[in-house]
């Protein structure tokens, strides 16, 4: 089995500023991130990695975003799961990464959210690190019994998907954060997965 994921493209224009976006804040791809799910498409396409099924989070840029790589590959449309929906940041929803790290109390989190994908606790995010684990072990488990196909493409957001490769059993490498509209896929090798590549971005045409 290979499981093929990606992160949905921009939600923010070359203008915007940019802030944190969780499940609190439903925003639809702009220009550029339409661009990237296309290249996504055509990266799937060129290697030779055409999903059998995808699955992307409820939220309207991942259903946007999945929507685009289906058309473009003649696929069904995608299917939709609540338990790949972005974490909710609480107060750091809407908040840059400059505002974020003024705070004394958040800095040394903050830094470590963003290197080694470590949780940050006690500091008001409404979705708890055991309410993510349950989620996405819970889909991966189904994953795992062939329900989409033995090659599926799951489109979610950045902070769900670093989780896949650990949950998966995949040993840590600092941080699995991926760019908006970087892909990932992990490969079943005997009883256990590796890594084939994690973070590999189409560039827009």
């Amino acid at each position: 089995m290979r499981l093929l994921f990606a992160r949905h493209g921009n939600t923010f224009g070359p203008n915007d500023p940019v802030v944190w976006v969780g499940s609190g804040s439903d925003l639809p791809l702009v220009e550029k991130g339409i661009a990237q799910a296309h290249a996504a498409a055509a990266y799937l396409d060129a290697h030779d990695l055409r999903p059998t099924a995808i699955i992307a989070a409820a939220l309207k840029r991942t259903q946007d975003f999945a929507t685009i790589v289906a058309g473009d590959l003649g696929l069904a449309a995608p299917q939709s799961d609540d338990r790949l929906n972005e974490i909710h940041y609480g107060p750091w929803e809407g908040a840059s990464t400059e505002q974020i790290a003024a705070d004394p109390a958040r800095q040394a989190a903050l830094g470590q959210w963003q290197t080694s994908d470590i949780w940050p606790d006690a500091l008001g995010w409404r979705t708890t690190q055991q309410q993510l684990i349950d989620a996405a072990s819970s889909f991966l488990d189904e994953l795992k019994t062939g329900v989409a196909g033995d090659s599926p493409l799951i489109v979610s957001s950045n902070g769900i998907l670093r989780f896949a490769p650990r949950l998966l059993g995949v040993d840590s490498v600092g941080s699995y954060q991926l760019k908006t509209g970087a892909l990932g896929c992990i490969e079943q090798i005997g009883e256990g997965w590796s890594v084939k590549f994690w973070g590999a971005v189409a560039q827009p045409r």
